[in-house]
Order: C-alpha cells, then sequence, then structure tokens
C-alpha cells in the first residue's frame, strides 16, 4: 500500500507523536516509518531533523539518511534526555506543514 495522501500521513504523525508524549520510545520502527512517510511528501527532505547528529557523515546526503540508524546508535538517541518529545515536536511540525499543503492544493484545484 502507498500512502500518499498528505493528510492520511499528518494523521499518522500526529498519532505517532502522541505515543511518543504518553510512552515515549516504544517502537522504533513505527516511529521512523511515520518519520519516512512524512518525509516522502516534503521538498526539504530532512531539514531540521532532530536525529541529524546521530546519521553517520558518510550518509547525510543521503534522501533519507537515518535509514542507517542502527541498533546500537538508536540505543544512544533513546538515552537523550527529552528526545521523545523533540521527536514528537517534530512530528507535529511537519503533520502542520503537511496539512497546510494540503489547504493549498486543495484551494488551487478548486479554483480551476
Amino acid at each position: 500500500m502507498t500512502i500518499t495522501s498528505k493528510r492520511e500521513v499528518a494523521r499518522i504523525l500526529r498519532a505517532e507523536a502522541e505515543s511518543l508524549r504518553r510512552h515515549g520510545f516504544t517502537n522504533i520502527f513505527s516511529h521512523q516509518f511515520a518519520c519516512l512517510l512524512g518525509q516522502v511528501l516534503r521538498p526539504e527532505q530532512c531539514t531540521g531533523c532532530v536525529l541529524e547528529e546521530f546519521v553517520p557523515d558518510e550518509v547525510r546526503g543521503e534522501a533519507f539518511p537515518c535509514q542507517h540508524l542502527d541498533q546500537e546508535l538508536w540505543g544512544r538517541i533513546v538515552r537523550v534526555p527529552g528526545m521523545p518529545a523533540k521527536i514528537s515536536e517534530r512530528f507535529l511540525s511537519v503533520a502542520a506543514e503537511l496539512e497546510a499543503s494540503a489547504e493549498v492544493e486543495d484551494f488551487l484545484h478548486s479554483t480551476d
């Protein structure tokens, strides 16, 4: 299944943000999946990512560098105080961007 609706991805990101706020890191794959969904639909991929400092230097220029975060790096990330809240805020920010973009697209299509 391909998810291309900006509103659907925003909903997924908001749900993941809520999970992070309530429970912290529970399923790293789920958090990473939600983030990748958001990045696929945004032209400025990964700009402002709170995990950037953990991504190996040699892959930072890739479209989705966080795919290279291994268990050891995730282990370091989950021990950083406040990281779930930072990632949650990032997800909410990306969700808001996607929703705003969807609103603009809807408006443009309604005026055609």
